[in-house]
């Protein structure tokens, strides 16, 4: 009859989620998120450590606010987000490099919850706020990934 050139059925053919990379590359890839994971957080209680009330003076948050407190504020919430991206990615790859199954939503959000939580408690509620405001940024780009 009519050929269109549309194959119905394709056998064979794999899909992105349906790909796993190789052990080799997950293993890098894992190493290379938990090391940046690892320093953000250090920087994260660096700076958390350096915003106490005796030694914020002498301390390089103490300078910030000399110059101007937005600067400390936004320093803080971008590195609460560096963390939430590289341990999410951290935990999505985990989870594909252990089961060979795709972490699902409930992975993604409660590493959100998580680093609210953290972030509140360093920095306090508006930084903690501004964190996962900006981490759902992250989220909705996840998302529009999977399409």
């Amino acid at each position: 009859m009519w050929n269109l050139g549309i194959s119905v059925f394709k056998v064979g053919v794999k899909t992105v989620s349906e790909e796993t990379p190789e052990r080799s590359k997950m293993i890098r890839s894992l190493l290379v998120t938990i090391i940046f994971s690892v320093l953000i957080l250090v920087l994260g209680i660096s700076l958390w450590a350096w915003s106490s009330p005796e030694i914020i003076d002498s301390s390089p948050v103490g300078a910030l606010n000399a110059i101007n407190p937005a600067i400390t504020v936004l320093i803080e919430v971008l590195v609460m987000l560096g963390f939430f991206v590289f341990l999410s990615v951290t935990v999505i790859n985990l989870k594909l490099f252990l089961t060979e199954i795709r972490a699902g939503w409930t992975e993604v959000i409660v590493v959100l919850i998580v680093v609210a939580i953290m972030a509140s408690t360093m920095f306090g509620v508006f930084v903690g706020a501004a964190s996962v405001i900006l981490s759902l940024g992250f989220v909705v780009y996840l998302y529009l990934l999977q399409e």
